[in-house]
């Protein structure tokens, strides 16, 4: 029977405490009731049978003797790397058990008031079942740790171990630190190979582990999936090892199905164009696996490591595109949309802007290809080489022409340079920028007419200056629409007015709500209207207390600024956004910083790049101008001029008589007191 196998290979072995010390005891349910002398004239008997199943080995003095213990006073321990008993064989052993008995002792440990399984669990079980009230058992005094290496042999050594426990006690073992790969190839005598495809059971994805256990794919098929990420694991099984998939592996060999997978899932370094200096002795490159050495037998190479590889193209992508950005400023960073996210993300942080295209890159055109230069072997004669040599020449000078031309339509702004962020590297792509006809009202004193202007396209420098602009506005929109958010939960205070916070409110008032009646009530009276006024308002306004003028003004100013400061085009120098600011500061001094810091950094950093961008740009341009001003030479040489004397001066204009703007004479103020103030006087 099974068991009986594997306990017959454990003796043969010689390995293991039990194999060493075994005293043999056939526990039956015939002997269930014995006593002490007739459990040893059992034991005597026991010893006669067992002699002929194994040969005799010698016992040490100083190792324990088996002993009959009670089922009730053992407990299953935690650290068994056997985990799955199956039925059908537990009910197979139990009936053996049953006829003739437990052939070999269980190990056991003193535990509380009872002990603690070491090894031979499935045979506790099994006894159980066949109603067995004792059961032989080595009882050793072994620590925690003692006792988990003996459960990992002692199991590891069966023939009927399955490859996931088998991976489960490996990897228990490295775990507990007492054991690396190298001291279990000594252990066991299994190669390095052997003992990593084993651990790399533990990898494996559920549905792959239950096809495992089940035999419906092989040891070796498991072993080669598992040795990918969770994620093409269930890619795989769902496309080819699922019930009712389209393409089924279950028939396909071993080699076979770990080629497919390395083809098509494994990462090739040799797509990637960071440098791979560290790539070379890395532990994750499957070059320097025994896992994989036949699928790297030609020299190919992957990587494990996916977030690593990952991490390095994106410093790879960030460092090469801020290298470019400053070999030529003139260049925009941009992107089609498979641009990875942390290095948009990277560059975003650092003040950089990645302009997305709005076409697919192959709308954009490349950059003028330099011809390869020919070579005098691969003609036949030397005259069709030095046919080959001036059609070459011809191409170099058309190639020169044109590389000279995009440069300076690119200087000029008639083409934009954009160095487009891939997903692995970074290509230059151009576009033609064309003249931009706009229509413009132009008022000539009829109701206007409407004419075509053309817009030509801006220079490098003046759309660095453009975009500098627009950052500041973004900035500044940003601050107002989160300013406006503070006011919605800020409590007004009632402390005393600052004289910027009066000036802020009547300017408020006089923009929102003054009707020309409410404008009247302050002393401001057109020079023709109707006189209508709110006496009701203006006498209780003459009696507020401080308190209540400094809370009413306040509560005011915020309902203003929510509604009145703009979102967009706005800048520090916007009048209503700076009194916003200024406000919250004076009332709301911790959310107005928190809102303003956090905008003004990211343009401040915006600001910096384009500045370099910026100066390169202008220094350029000087040290260009200053190259052509040496190279021009005068062909003539000026003629004096002749001194004039005071009546051959010319007769200079006259300087103009200062324009003075009267006042408007329809409008004048209103300096009159109120009927209700003179009465109050």
């Amino acid at each position: 029977m099974q068991t009986m196998k594997s306990d017959s290979k454990s003796k043969k072995s010689g390995k293991g405490a039990a194999a060493a010390v075994i005293v043999p005891v056939a526990v039956t349910p015939e002997t269930q009731g014995q006593t002490s002398a007739e459990t040893a004239a059992t034991q005597d008997s026991g010893a006669e049978v067992q002699a002929s199943v194994a040969p005799t080995v010698p016992v040490q003095q100083e190792e324990p003797l088996v002993q009959l213990l009670d089922l009730n006073k053992i407990v299953n321990s935690t650290y068994n790397p056997r985990k799955d008993f199956r039925e059908e064989t537990l009910l197979e052993l139990s009936e053996s058990i049953r006829q003739s008995g437990v052939l070999q002792p269980i190990c056991v440990r003193p535990k509380d008031e009872g002990f603690e399984i070491v090894y031979g669990e499935r045979r506790y079980w099994a006894a159980a079942m066949a109603g067995l009230k004792y059961i032989p058992a080595l009882v050793r005094e072994l620590t925690d740790a003692e006792a988990e290496d003996a459960a990992i042999t002692e199991n590891l050594q069966r023939e009927d171990v399955k490859p996931r426990e088998e991976a489960a006690a490996y990897n228990k073992a490295i775990q507990s630190g007492r054991h690396t790969i190298e001291s279990l190839v000594g252990k066991f005598g299994k190669s390095e190979a052997y003992i990593r495809s084993r651990l790399k059971l533990c990898g494996l994805i559920d549905a792959l582990a239950e096809q495992l256990d089940k035999e419906e794919i092989s040891v070796g098929v498991a072993t080669e999936i598992a040795k990918y990420p969770a994620e093409v694991q269930q890619q795989v099984f769902d496309e080819h090892f699922a019930e009712g998939c389209y393409s089924s592996w279950k028939n396909a060999r071993v080699k076979e199905i770990a080629r497919r997978l390395y083809e098509r899932y494994m990462t090739k370094l040799e797509s990637y164009n960071f440098d791979k200096t560290e790539c070379l002795s890395c532990q994750h490159n499957t070059a320097n696996q025994v896992l994989f050495r036949d699928e790297c037998s030609g020299g190919c190479a992957g990587c494990q490591n996916r977030e690593c590889m990952i991490r390095k193209n994106e410093e790879f992508l960030v460092q090469k595109a801020l290298k470019l950005l400053k070999d030529d400023p003139r260049t925009t960073l941009a992107t089609t949309g498979d641009t990875p996210v942390a290095v948009l993300e990277a560059l975003g942080k650092e003040g950089y802007h990645v302009e997305e295209l709005e076409y697919h890159i192959s709308y954009y055109d490349e950059a003028p290809q330099m011809p390869d230069t020919p070579q005098a072997e691969n003609y036949v004669s030397e005259t069709d080489f030095a046919e080959a040599q001036e059609r070459y020449e011809a191409r170099m000078a058309r190639f020169a022409e044109q590389t000279q031309q995009l440069e300076f339509d690119v200087s000029e702004g008639r083409v934009r340079k954009y160095a487009v962020i891939r997903s692995l590297d970074i290509e230059f792509r151009y576009e033609e920028l064309d003249d931009e006809e706009r229509e413009v009202t132009v008022d000539d004193g009829q109701g206007g007419h409407t004419v075509h202007v053309t817009v030509v396209p801006p220079s490098p420098l003046e759309g660095l200056l453009q975009q500098d602009r627009r950052n500041r506005e973004i900035c500044y929109e940003h601050i107002t629409t989160d300013m406006k958010r503070v006011f919605l939960d800020v409590k007004v205070a009632n402390k005393p007015l600052q004289k910027e916070e009066q000036q802020m409110f009547y300017y408020a008032v006089m923009q929102r709500v003054m009707s020309d009646s409410k404008l009247r009530q302050c002393g401001f009276r057109p020079k023709e209207g109707s006189y209508l006024t709110d006496r009701e308002q203006f006498a209780a306004a003459g009696r507020i207390t401080a308190k209540q003028q400094a809370a009413l003004v306040r509560a005011y100013l915020v309902d203003y600024f929510r509604s009145a400061a703009p979102d967009f085009r706005c800048t520090d120098e916007t009048l209503l956004t700076g009194m916003m600011c200024r406000f919250a500061d004076m009332n709301f001094t911790e959310q107005s910083q928190k809102v303003q810091q956090e905008y003004l950094k990211v343009y401040e950093r915006r600001k910096a790049r384009l500045q370099e961008q910026i100066d390169a740009l202008q220094a350029k341009a000087e040290a260009e101008e200053k190259v052509a001003s040496m190279q021009e030479t005068p062909d003539f040489e000026p003629e004096e001029l002749p001194d004039l004397v005071p009546d051959e001066m010319p007769d200079a204009e006259p300087s103009p008589e200062p324009l003075i703007i009267p006042l408007d004479p329809d409008i004048e103020p209103d300096t009159r007191m109120p009927e209700e103030m003179k009465t109050a006087a």
